[in-house]
């Protein structure tokens, strides 16, 4: 039985009786606790009443009255964004209502009929991620208590929590192994460098070093909401394979602004966390994607972020291709100055170019 099914309470929302019984009986098998509604306002009655204990809501989008956008829409307004909403439709999936469901609060989309293994690996890899936040939260509760005290253990708290958040995306592709400790010293060396010369020694100060640092792991955070056939497919990925991959760019960046945008006080861990997700594939010459961003408009730490991710892709192992050695890797550094990468990166990866060596002798797979 999946543990993390098991004994969840479950809003299921379809206007089809067979397929709320479809629905129960799949999600009973796993131990769930099930609430089931027939339209979008018994849904809604159901999250005013049970708000405190809902762990996961399954609402299909075409339904009379108030369709499962509409729905979702106005559950955010009830419940925080720690209570995953999965999405179901029968037609073909489009960019424009993706982008209308994110909008509007949902998690993940899945296509009708509904795949048991499909539904039951979404939910349970959604139920994960919120338990991760419901434990961080709570533990951040009762650390409040002697926060002066305990300021430095909170923030490694957050960071390792934050991690851990990274970890949980990461683990779905078996070939990344220490990826996200090269990144973190990646960009940590990197930053320090743009601080000691170049033209951002004013703008990369110490704080946004540290930063940079506890940021950068959560790059790649949106893949969370990319299928399997795709992350992991071991050869080259289609035109239209590959427009469903980049959209975890915006996938990342649109969890963590969503985020920032629910604390009290300003964040710059969130907001530079937010900047690399949504724009660490951005490149120089405005090639990238999602926004085509040129030049400065691209923020520096995804600048930052640029660099070293696609060396580390370069020199490691990937379920597609086997590791670069240092030297080519070097040498497609250099041809990308001023089309992929900020000429300034390139030069401080230069100047510590011995510090990246012994960054991924270190952190092997």
């Amino acid at each position: 039985m999946n543990s993390q099914l098991n004994n969840a309470l479950v809003l299921l929302v379809d206007d089809t009786d067979s397929n709320l019984e479809l629905l129960t009986l799949i999600f009973a098998r796993e131990g769930a606790r099930t609430l089931t509604a027939a339209n979008g306002f018994k849904a809604l009655e159901l999250v005013e009443k049970h708000k405190d204990a809902i762990d996961l809501i399954v609402t299909d989008i075409r339904m009379p009255e108030m369709d499962g956008i509409t729905l979702t829409r106005k559950v955010r307004e009830i419940l925080d964004q720690r209570v995953p909403v999965i999405l179901l439709t029968a037609d073909r999936k489009t960019d424009e209502q993706l982008i209308a469901g994110l909008t509007a609060g949902a998690n993940d989309y899945l296509t009708k009929p509904v795949n048991e293994l499909e539904l039951k690996a979404r939910s349970s890899s959604m139920l994960r991620l919120k338990r991760a936040f419901d434990e961080n939260i709570a533990l951040q509760k009762s650390l409040e208590i002697k926060v002066m005290e305990r300021t430095i253990e909170i923030e490694q708290t957050r960071d390792l929590a934050m991690f851990g958040f990274a970890k949980l995306a990461e683990h779905r592709d078996p070939d990344t192994g220490g990826h996200l400790e090269r990144i973190r010293e990646y960009t940590r060396v990197l930053a320090a460098q743009l601080h000691t010369s170049g033209p951002y020694q004013v703008e990369v100060d110490e704080a946004f070093i540290t930063t940079i640092q506890r940021a950068s792991p959560l790059h790649d955070i949106g893949k969370v909401g990319i299928p399997d056939n795709i992350l992991l497919k071991p050869g080259k990925l289609t035109p239209d394979e590959f427009d469903v991959m980049k959209r975890h760019a915006v996938i990342g960046g649109w969890t963590l602004e969503e985020s920032e945008k629910r604390l009290t006080i300003n964040s710059s861990f969130l907001h530079m966390a937010k900047e690399i997700a949504y724009c660490h594939h951005e490149k120089w010459d405005g090639s990238g994607y999602p926004a085509n961003l040129k030049g400065k408009e691209i923020p520096l730490a995804a600048r930052i972020m640029a660099l070293a991710d696609v060396y580390d892709a370069l020199i490691s192992k990937r379920i597609y291709k086997g590791p670069m050695p240092h030297a080519e890797t070097r040498l497609i550094i250099l041809e990308g100055s001023g089309k992929h990468f900020d000429p300034a990166v390139v030069k401080a990866y230069l100047a510590i170019e011995p510090a990246f060596i012994d960054i991924m002798n270190r952190f092997k797979d």
